[in-house]
């Protein structure tokens, strides 16, 4: 094999069974995937894919290289673990994976901040909801609302998030006897509290917020997501509802970078210095 990347490339596309998604988990092109395994193929000689309807399904050739690579893999990315664990500069890059929720509502000035005071260190952000493997450096650092946090990653809880009821101002001075509810696609806020009918659902915390100062019902969201928001109305008659929590998070192997440890500090302070509001407890 003359590219060992390429093994990155034919496990991605092993398991989406897509050139598509396996070029956008990369963050390449669709091209470059399709190029790059039939080039390892030429090289090996054997097909590793079949094109079936359901996508590129492993040949047995293919099959028996994805058990093969599980372990050089977990070796190469132990490898780079332990070279960026033992980089002891403070200057160089990091990368953070957070909700972007929790970034514009909780981390956009201790980052703005943090890359302030240190500006030697090259920080990039990516907001996703998606949990980023910390055993692969998909991310250094990684906050995550959850109540399990993944068994490889070590940090700390830095915060409950626990829910609230809430409306807008106007909805509140004009409230109806039967309240409209307003859910998030998420078990614990789908079903109606109060008196309340079910009005509107959706799939995204943003949209949920948005359509509660619009005065379009009463609804539950995260403490974090009213913090400052002077447009929304916690309802007294309804207890905080203990949720998940967050945590911030990164690879025992790279705990002792000096980035990741600044990093890590920097956003326990923030939190910290947060941690009433977001809890609930102070408006």
């Amino acid at each position: 094999m003359k590219n060992w990347d390429d093994l990155r490339i034919f496990r991605a596309m092993a398991k989406s069974r897509s050139i598509r998604a396996a070029a956008a988990e990369l963050k390449t092109t669709h091209a470059t995937v399709s190029r790059r395994v039939r080039a390892l193929e030429d090289d090996l000689g054997s097909a590793l894919f079949e094109r079936r309807k359901e996508g590129y399904v492993l040949t047995a050739f293919g099959q028996s290289m994805m058990d093969l690579t599980q372990s050089v893999t977990a070796g190469v990315e132990a490898i780079d673990r332990l070279a960026f664990g033992q980089d002891g500069s403070l200057a160089g890059p990091v990368r953070l994976s957070v909700l972007e929720d929790l970034y514009y509502k909780v981390l956009a000035d201790p980052l703005d901040s943090f890359m302030r005071s240190h500006p030697m260190i090259e920080l990039t952000i990516e907001t996703t909801s998606s949990f980023r493997d910390v055993n692969r450096r998909e991310a250094d650092v990684i906050v995550r609302i959850t109540s399990d946090p993944p068994e490889q990653a070590v940090g700390r809880k830095v915060a409950d998030s626990p829910l609230a009821a809430y409306c807008s101002r106007d909805y509140l001075r004009n409230r109806p006897v039967v309240d409209r509810w307003i859910a998030l696609d998420y078990p614990p806020t789908v079903s109606p509290l109060l008196n309340a009918r079910p009005a509107f659902l959706a799939n995204s915390l943003t949209v949920v917020a948005d359509v509660l100062r619009r005065g379009q019902g009463i609804g539950l969201l995260p403490c974090f997501m009213a913090k400052g928001d002077s447009d929304l109305v916690r309802l007294s008659e309804v207890d905080l509802i203990l949720d998940k929590e967050i945590w911030t998070l990164t690879h025992v192997d790279i705990l002792h970078n000096p980035r990741v440890r600044l990093l890590m500090d920097h956003l326990y302070h923030a939190f910290s210095s947060q941690r009433a509001r977001i809890e609930g407890r102070a408006e």
